[in-house]
């Protein structure tokens, strides 16, 4: 919100951003740059003395230590800067004091900062953070006469995205996770078909289990999502480890096979829901694969936002994930024991931002559309299965600030528009002279007429 000091002449000081969020794109070693670009505003009701005007983009950290750091383990908390880039709007050099006057009515001052994609992404953990904003101060100059000062928060969020390499190459670099394992009992393939997901959504994974002899069964199908959380402060020599686990939850199955192969035509076995969520919730399921092999798509649900960070770039605030799937088979040997046979896949993933639930791939929103259309918060309340994701408070949050901010901006740039200066009446005249209107199809019509 503006902040107004008191008895100012001051009616409002403002940021206007035309994006609220940076989408850093790639890896952090990749050498890319975006622009973040705004414009800050006031009105003044009575001139102001002022020294200079500045806006500053600041990035921090913010550690919660409950064990305690520091000589005597007394500090909780710990706070610093991890980035800074300050902009001078105005200042004035005339003056021979460098104090100059602002005049009553509206100022604006546009400004814009490059953004490495280097930075740190924005991390909102329940014992560490890192957020950015930006603030706008206007140094007032005379004795005990308080700074107007402005703040806006900004959100960096990183998505996956193709190196230029890889776009030049003849073939994109594929997300999947493909594990084949050839065993005595069977041959086992599965599938992941996305190496990163946002939390709260779908994350479907593919099974086939082909048997290679008689008396099969499925004992236990699990899926277990790892967070570990590594926090490190080098000035302090603070090191502290957290390895959190969440079994993940099944959503739907879909068979792999051609339905005229199903169980309907006596060919291939077809497990219901219920089946598999035995499978994946019970020890000794026993479902078996005497009448066909096991092909389907189980999609499970990540966890949400509330209990699932996303993974982090940040040596100091280190998250990452890892899936483990743990599937259990049974078998009967020649010698009529029950023999058990265990195949498990470990694998790094990537958890996004729940905010980065959509395809940000996607073409860009037409501006007058955004400018003209109003905003239409029904939309947003909408159930979680029409969206086919876990609707938490955070996105909602984020995709109406993101919408409002757009909307005021290119509404504010519509006003710059329409305050320029039209051209005179002479120069009109000028053009019309010069670029006459164009023949009529009546006389177009009356010389191919003749």
């Amino acid at each position: 919100m503006p902040v107004v000091a008191f008895l100012t002449g001051a009616k409002q000081l403002s940021i206007d951003l035309a994006e609220p969020v940076v989408i850093l794109r790639g890896s952090s070693v990749d050498n890319t740059t975006h622009v973040l670009e705004g414009e800050v505003s006031i009105v003044l009701t009575r001139p102001v003395l002022s020294s200079q005007v500045v806006i500053k983009f600041i990035g921090k950290s913010y550690m919660l230590w409950p064990e305690g750091i520091g000589p005597r383990n007394n500090k909780l908390y710990h706070e610093k800067t991890i980035h800074e880039q300050n902009v001078v709007l105005q200042t004035f050099f005339d003056s021979p004091k460098g104090e100059g006057i602002l005049s009553p009515g509206l100022h604006r001052w546009p400004f814009q900062f490059l953004i490495s994609n280097q930075l740190i992404e924005t991390i909102e953990d329940e014992m560490a953070k890192v957020y950015y904003y930006v603030q706008a101060t206007i140094h007032r100059v005379g004795m005990g006469v308080a700074k107007l000062r402005a703040r806006r928060d900004v959100l960096l969020l990183r998505t996956p995205h193709w190196s230029d390499a890889a776009l030049t190459a003849n073939s994109l670099p594929t997300t999947s996770i493909i594990s084949e394992r050839k065993l005595k009992v069977c041959d086992a393939v599965i599938c992941i078909e996305k190496s990163n997901g946002s939390s709260g959504t779908l994350f479907p994974i593919s099974i086939s289990l082909t048997p290679n002899m008689k008396h099969v069964y499925i004992e236990s199908i699990s899926v277990v999502l790892t967070e570990k959380r590594v926090y490190r402060l080098p000035e302090f020599q603070a090191r502290r480890v957290e390895l959190h686990g969440f079994k993940v939850t099944l959503s739907s199955v879909t068979s792999l096979v051609d339905p005229a192969l199903t169980s309907t035509h006596g060919l291939v076995s077809q497990f219901s829901l219920k089946e598999m969520r035995r499978a994946l919730g019970v020890k000794n399921a026993h479902i078996p694969l005497d009448v066909g092999p096991f092909q389907h798509r189980l999609n499970f649900t990540l966890p949400n936002c509330v209990h699932l960070n996303h993974t982090s770039t940040f040596s100091e605030i280190d998250i990452s994930h890892c899936l483990k799937i743990h599937i259990e088979l049974t078998s009967t040997t020649e010698n009529g024991q029950a023999e058990r046979t265990h195949i498990r896949l470990e694998t790094p993933i990537t958890i996004l931002d729940c905010r980065l639930k959509e395809d940000y791939n996607t073409l860009p929103t037409y501006e007058q559309a955004l400018l003209l259309d109003p905003v239409v918060e029904e939309e947003e309340e909408k159930d979680e299965d029409a969206h086919g994701f876990f609707v938490c408070p955070c996105y909602l949050e984020y995709k109406k600030k993101r919408n409002g901010s757009r909307k005021d901006w290119l509404k504010v740039q519509d006003e710059v528009l329409k305050s320029s200066t039209p051209p005179s009446p002479t120069e009109e005249r000028t053009f019309d002279l010069e670029s006459p209107p164009p023949p009529s199809y009546a006389s177009i019509g009356a010389k191919n007429w003749y």
